[in-house]
């Protein structure tokens, strides 16, 4: 599980300061302030990932496995702008796995 805060920039008319989510704009550029910055100022953003894995042995000459896992996540600006949007996305995969030619050689 990881849960998080981050601060991003507005990207609007109403708000163009750089508030540090760009990494490639000039920081002497727009700053909002010159003293009192804090982590997560800005369009305060909450991301919420959460993955759950099971397997199972199928053959353990081959280590053959059936899996299958969910993975979770959540993106959830305070204000929402054209490049920050609430999202939500849920992922599931299955399949099997083997080492087949995972050779193992004492010298």
């Amino acid at each position: 599980i990881t849960y998080g805060e981050r601060g991003l920039d507005f990207n609007t008319t109403e708000n163009t300061f750089n508030y540090g989510g760009n990494i490639y704009k000039d920081y002497e550029e727009n700053r909002p302030f010159d003293t009192g910055v804090k982590v997560g100022q800005g369009n305060k953003t909450t991301v919420f990932i959460a993955d759950i894995q099971a397997g199972y042995l199928i053959n353990p000459s081959t280590n053959l496995k059936a899996f299958a896992s969910v993975i979770y996540r959540n993106f959830d600006p305070t204000q929402e702008t054209l490049t920050a949007f609430k999202d939500s996305t849920t992922w599931f995969s299955f399949g099997i796995r083997s080492d087949i030619f995972n050779w193992y050689f004492d010298y």
